[in-house]
């Protein structure tokens, strides 16, 4: 934790601190120039738009210096619980951020982003399917909000 934030030692001040952070302005200090900021902006929205765990698999934080979650152990095929420093979290999300022009292809065939509004249509008519509605988006700060707030009640 930066020692600006040292004063935070319960659960309910750092839910407070991250309700009243959801409507401020965000800066994000880049120390490279880019081309263009709507690329940035694209690339950043790539990682902030969901956490990298699930509320859900939380198995217990309290602000302090450890975080403990749960996962599934593909080896035994059970569920495993983890508990990790701050530090050692943060080394570990950060092997999953791509290399600068690393190209990561999330979908192949008719779900390729350059071809899926015209032949996924094609897929749904084939297969006798009505096109489901859209879902609303969800930015991240709404899920953090709704979700403190969520637990705030049941306290």
């Amino acid at each position: 934790m930066p020692e600006s934030l040292s004063h935070i030692t319960t659960d309910s001040q750092w839910r407070s601190l991250v309700l009243k952070a959801g409507g401020k302005y965000w800066h994000v200090y880049m120390p490279k120039k880019t081309a263009g900021g709507r690329n940035t902006a694209r690339y950043l929205g790539r990682y902030l738009k969901k956490p990298p765990i699930a509320a859900s698999r939380l198995a217990h934080y309290n602000g302090g210096a450890s975080l403990s979650f749960r996962y599934l152990d593909h080896k035994t095929g059970e569920t495993a619980t983890e508990t990790l420093t701050q530090r050692e979290l943060v080394a570990g999300l950060k092997q999953h951020i791509p290399e600068k022009f690393f190209k990561m292809v999330r979908y192949f065939g008719f779900l390729a982003n350059r071809v899926c509004g015209e032949k996924l249509s094609q897929v749904y008519r084939a297969l006798g399917m009505d096109k489901p509605e859209a879902v609303a988006k969800v930015c991240y700060a709404q899920m953090v909000k709704q979700f403190l707030m969520s637990t705030t009640d049941e306290k």
